[in-house]
């Protein structure tokens, strides 16, 4: 186990690298930065005066996060930053699992707003889908078939290559209060490595998706104290932190907690795991990162 310290406020967002070489975090006030995996020593700072909601690792060591409603596509290395991409983006960003798209969703209502969408490695402008929602977190399907995306007011399972809607969810806080409030949790969103299941929620519920037939269909809930969640390498648990300190691993098929881990770091704010699978890292409230091995 391994500490790094990020900042003086609770870590909001946190992604490995796919190669697993670096280690993104954003507070929720300041102090983000990209750190190497292997020393935990900062490669990038990047000078933001808020947090945001999600980072995605760009081909050629680069990094794709959204500020104050600007996508920015920075560079780890001492190479001039190129001209970045225009518009009001909401915050969600994602690269497929191809290394070949970065997709980006910009503001607007409900079921009205854009996916963006470059070529890469050039970052090069392609043709994007319309009536989409200012989804604040997004989430490529290993198997590059899905793209699902997530905000405070619902959840949506898109087909990837025609951006058609698969399933949509409406958060718990919309059906219980009419409406969910600005400040309510994003939730979280999280396919196994064989793409056969996606889960998603907010507010300590998490809902279950069978995606592996092709028809998809929500096939459980479960109550969880859960700030974030993600499955682990292996598929066989789904992992979620929250406010008591405890990462819990959920046997995916009793759905009950086969495992807990107590670093005694304070509450836990965000999660991620390596690509393979071999270790995650989480964020704490007091603005730590907690490097971990998985062991199933």
């Amino acid at each position: 186990m391994r500490i790094i310290d990020v900042c003086d406020a609770a870590v909001a967002a946190v992604a490995v690298s796919p190669d697993g070489r670096f280690v993104a975090a954003s507070g929720a006030d300041s102090g983000c930065a990209v750190y190497d995996w292997a020393s935990g020593n900062p490669v990038r700072r990047l000078p933001l005066g808020v947090g945001c909601d999600q980072f995605a690792f760009v081909p050629g060591d680069r990094v794709a996060y959204v500020h104050r409603g600007a996508l920015h596509i920075d560079r780890l290395d001492d190479m001039p930053v190129p001209p970045q991409p225009e518009g009001e983006f909401a915050g969600g960003v994602a690269v497929s699992p191809d290394g070949k798209k970065l997709v980006a969703t910009r503001t607007g209502q409900a079921n009205q707003a854009k996916l963006a969408c470059w070529g890469l490695p050039a970052v090069r402008p392609t043709t994007g889908f319309d009536y989409w929602s200012p989804l604040r977190k997004l989430a490529f399907s290993p198997d590059g078939q899905f793209l699902a995306g997530i905000w405070q007011y619902a959840f949506e399972l898109r087909f990837a290559a025609s951006g058609g809607l698969d399933v949509q969810n409406q958060s718990r806080a919309t059906w219980r209060r009419g409406r969910a409030a600005a400040n309510d949790p994003v939730g979280f969103v999280s396919f196994t490595r064989d793409s056969g299941t996606c889960a998603f929620g907010w507010d300590g519920e998490v809902r279950v998706l069978d995606i592996a037939t092709g028809t998809s269909k929500e096939v459980r809930r479960v109550d969880a104290p859960f700030r974030d969640a993600a499955f682990t390498g292996s598929g066989r648990h789904l992992a979620t932190v929250e406010g008591t300190g405890r990462l819990k691993l959920w046997d995916v098929k009793a759905w009950q907690v086969a495992r807990e881990y107590d670093w005694e770091c304070g509450p836990l704010t965000c999660l991620a795991f390596t690509a393979d699978g071999t270790a995650g890292v989480c964020g704490t409230a007091d603005g730590r990162l907690v490097q971990f091995d998985v062991d199933e």
